[in-house]
């Protein structure tokens, strides 16, 4: 590991566990936000410079905190069915138009509700919601030409998943 993903990695668990701070945690929960910390932080970092979400972090990152909210005894709620039916939908405009989501980008949202549970459907609402003030915001800058611009999710979904614990 190089010295930028280290830090990648320390701050994402960081952040998100200064964000949940207001919540009483059990320990698992918190384990749960440091991997999804951990995870999203080096997912910026590679989305920023690759412009791909890498499986080798996305997927055991997903399955441990399934693993972690299987042992928590998590219960499915309203809110859980709301995530993975918005997890499908977005599976499905994957598969229909690749260069509109990226499969990777599916992934990082499964990621983000096997972490984060009831609160992911917020999380991935804030994350469309950071995502059109950005893409606005450069349409009103660069014109037309930012419609052909490739924005990397991570660091976005990455700010939903703050805003979503902080609100």
């Amino acid at each position: 590991m190089t010295r930028a993903t280290i830090i990648s990695a320390g701050a994402g668990a960081a952040i998100l566990l200064a964000a949940a701070s207001r919540f009483a945690l059990a320990p698992l929960t918190v384990t749960r936000l440091m991997v999804l910390g951990g995870a999203l932080g080096l997912l910026a970092l590679h989305d920023t410079q690759e412009h791909r979400i890498p499986n080798r972090i996305v997927l055991p990152a997903a399955v441990v905190c399934a693993a972690l909210s299987l042992a928590e005894g998590v219960h499915p709620s309203a809110g859980l069915y709301l995530g993975a039916a918005l997890v499908a939908v977005l599976l499905a405009v994957s598969l229909a138009s690749p260069a509109v989501l990226g499969m990777g980008d599916v992934k990082l949202a499964l990621l983000i509700l096997c972490a984060l549970d009831a609160f992911a459907v917020v999380a991935l609402a804030f994350t469309f919601e950071v995502y059109a003030l950005v893409a606005l915001f450069l349409l009103s800058r660069r014109g037309r030409s930012a419609l052909e611009m490739s924005l990397p999710l991570a660091p976005i979904t990455a700010a939903g998943c703050v805003l979503a614990l902080l609100l």
